[in-house]
């Protein structure tokens, strides 16, 4: 099986994509080279692209700090006087409390033990983030707050609220160095990446170039994306169509699409009839002041005696990478790339012109494309597609990837669902809009049954 009488280039829309992305990252000026970049305040970066690596700027954790609630002290000191205490048959020991150490203040410390206090211990009420008690007077040790008995100090002057605490003999020989403590450096380094250059900004990632300083990212500039819609067909969608005209659904569908990625910039939306020179809107689009760096065809791809983008975009230089994919909608999918010197080369997507079909193939294999163009290392987990269970399976498989449109609901158990909505063909848009998006099912490996269950499949939502 193939398409216009060849065998498909690659045999499913995820080694479509892999194939694409690694033509793309071995071209001589690869995006990441040669991508321009921008300063945004650390607000406006969500979904951005960073275009540099960011180091830390201090060791993280920048001190030893208390991983739990409790009180400081020095393992030695409390070996030592639990030591002396079961000698003598007792089975508690009490630790005097000397101080608090603050959450961003500098810490107390402990005093030195001498012969004549022994068997009594120090210890400093400490709270979860707080700094150890460091140096020659420091703590070495955490002990939880709730393995002790807390003794109040009825003192009304004191600060610290608990005069000692005590605990068992075997709790206290448990004690040891490093208990509930968080060393300097242990998480990273000065110097160390932070986070590097390709990542697509997350909340994480925001949260981290704040902890290290980095309010001002340079990012990569969003990738300027050009979208032409043909057929002779469609009017604009504010316009009335005559009897056998259909209003232009594919241009507000596919921006709809590409546009709540932060890294894309739509900068060029147009249509075109059929017998327009689609070569010359190619060429203007990629050299405009604003030239797109991807472009977006929908219509035209089949195999039809009116359908001019292939000629077209093989008419202006670009080399086609694959026509035709196996899968359902979207088979006579084009993708291609056009060389330009000094720049990185430019993917040109031909979507068949059918809606559904132009919604799926831009979802599917246009946008993880996109994103690497747009100096991503790694696809963005927002076209991550999650596994869903596949509810009321009718068994229908064909020999073909099969995108089938779906509406999710959950489970009292929190499984996710995927009910299959009832379409009439990759042209009914009206269907289309009453699901959440698609699921994949993987082509049909001998004449279906109806009875071979697939209990998990990927779903791509509609980006929104």
């Amino acid at each position: 099986m193939g398409f216009r009488g060849q065998e498909f280039a690659f045999k499913s829309p995820a080694a479509a994509v892999a194939g694409l992305i690694a033509r793309l990252a071995g071209d001589a000026t690869p995006a990441r080279t040669t991508r321009a970049s921008e300063v945004v305040a650390l607000g406006a970066a969500r979904g951005r692209i960073l275009a540099q690596p960011v180091p830390c700027d201090r060791d993280s954790p920048a001190f030893d700090h208390a991983a739990m609630d409790g009180y400081a002290v020095r393992a030695a000191d409390v070996h030592a006087a639990a030591d002396r205490l079961r000698k003598r048959g007792e089975t508690k020991i009490s630790l005097d409390v000397v101080g608090e150490s603050w959450i961003g203040c500098e810490p107390p410390s402990l005093p030195s033990l001498s012969p004549e206090t022994a068997p009594h211990a120090a210890a400093i009420r400490i709270a979860t983030g707080a700094p150890i008690p460091t140096g020659s007077h420091g703590a070495d040790a955490i002990i939880k707050r709730e393995d002790v008995i807390e003794h109040a100090d009825e003192a009304v002057e004191s600060v610290i609220g608990v005069r000692a605490v005590t605990l068992t003999i075997d709790a206290a020989e448990r004690v040891t160095v490093g208990t509930h403590i968080r060393r300097r450096g242990e998480n990273s380094e000065t110097g160390d990446v932070a986070l590097a250059m390709g990542e697509v900004l997350s909340a994480a990632s925001l949260g981290a170039l704040a902890a290290v300083g980095c309010v001002t990212p340079h990012v990569f500039a969003r990738l300027r994306v050009a979208l032409v819609t043909t057929g002779d067909e469609l009017v604009a969608a504010h316009e009335t169509p005559g009897p056998f005209q259909i209003r232009n659904s594919n241009a507000a569908a596919a921006a709809a699409v590409l546009t709540p990625s932060p890294w894309i910039e739509l900068v060029h939306s147009s249509h075109l009839p059929d017998d327009g020179d689609l070569a010359a809107v190619l060429r203007g689009v990629l050299e405009s002041p604003t030239a797109a760096e991807a472009v977006i065809l929908t219509g035209g791809v089949s195999m039809g005696h009116r359908d001019p983008v292939r000629a077209a975009v093989e008419g202006v230089g670009a080399e086609v990478i694959f026509h035709g994919l196996p899968q359902r909608p979207g088979k006579p999918m084009l993708a291609a790339v056009l060389g330009i010197p000094r720049r990185a080369a430019v993917p040109i997507f031909g979507l068949p012109g059918n809606p559904v079909s132009a919604m799926v193939t831009c979802t599917r294999v246009a946008l993880p494309v996109l994103a690497a163009c747009a100096g991503a290392t790694r696809t963005p987990t927002t076209l991550f597609p999650r596994l869903v269970e596949l509810a009321g399976d009718d068994g229908n498989r064909i020999g073909l990837w099969w995108h089938r449109p779906a509406l999710l609901r959950m489970r009292d158990s929190g499984r996710t669902l995927a009910d299959l909505v009832d379409t009439r063909g990759s042209g009914d848009v009206i269907s289309a809009s009453r699901s959440d998006g698609f699921v994949e099912l993987p082509p049909a490996k001998e004449t279906p049954t109806g009875t071979e269950p697939v209990p998990l499949v990927p779903f791509y939502p509609w980006p929104t």
